[in-house]
């Protein structure tokens, strides 16, 4: 497993939030960073990767693609069963990573109640 560092990680997914039509914002967790889409987690940014929330079906797809792989924040973590990480090369391209970051926050899951 590649160690990322969570602080270029959360710079590129600043970048790409420019392009999306939801509001993006992070806070720092686990070592890293979890990212909203307009209030509703889909991106977990760690030292495993840029993981991306997706459901099974569009999990089969995306872990299709080369260097693809279920998230895990650390080496022995197990892997996650929601979120996707992406190969660099996919991750430096804009309109990939668009594409699913608009999947996961238009898939996101509604805020939970406190």
């Amino acid at each position: 497993m590649a160690v990322h560092d969570p602080r270029i990680l959360l710079a590129r997914l600043d970048e790409l939030a420019e392009q999306l039509p939801f509001e993006v914002t992070t806070r720092p967790m686990m070592g890293g960073f979890t990212g909203y889409a307009d209030g509703r987690t889909f991106v977990s940014l760690s030292p495993g990767g840029f993981g991306i929330k997706l459901f099974a079906p569009d999990q089969e797809r995306a872990l299709s693609r080369p260097g693809a792989a279920p998230l895990r924040h650390a080496p022995e973590d197990p892997p996650s069963k929601s979120y996707i990480t992406f190969s660099d090369s996919d991750v430096a391209d804009d309109d990939l990573m668009i594409e699913w970051l608009l999947l996961a926050g238009r898939n996101a899951p509604p805020k939970k109640s406190r």
